[in-house]
């Protein structure tokens, strides 16, 4: 997932990344259910695609790309998901955390990690 993002592409399912895997689909569900701890499939890529878009939005080379063009890079089909994904997920609106993110790079020392703090725990 993190090397080849499959959760960018669209329209995928559980049985095309299964088949893609080489393993059973009832595998795949269960390691994604239980040992991952997803409640179902598209939480297990919304929390990839969620990771993707909170590392860009943190981003300071990215402080100009619009939130709808990390959403869509992120696999994500329109903002209206990305944003409720979004707020479930960190406690904030995409843009609440980008300029929390943004606050914190301009205070924060050269080995500090911005995200660990801004939203929920990861």
């Amino acid at each position: 997932m993190a090397v080849e993002r499959p959760y960018r592409r669209e329209g995928l399912t559980i049985g095309s990344l299964s088949a893609e895997l080489g393993v059973p689909e009832y595998r795949l569900r269960q390691l994604i259910n239980e040992g991952l701890g997803h409640r179902n499939f598209n939480a297990f890529l919304n929390g990839s695609r969620i990771e993707e878009a909170k590392a860009a939005l943190a981003d300071p080379g990215q402080r100009e790309l619009p939130v709808l063009t990390i959403a869509m890079d992120a696999g994500f089909q329109s903002v209206g998901p990305f944003n409720r994904a979004f707020k479930a997920a960190t406690d904030l609106t995409p843009t609440e955390f980008r300029r929390l993110a943004m606050a914190m790079t301009a205070s924060a020392s050269p080995g500090d990690s911005v995200r660990s703090g801004i939203g929920k725990p990861d």
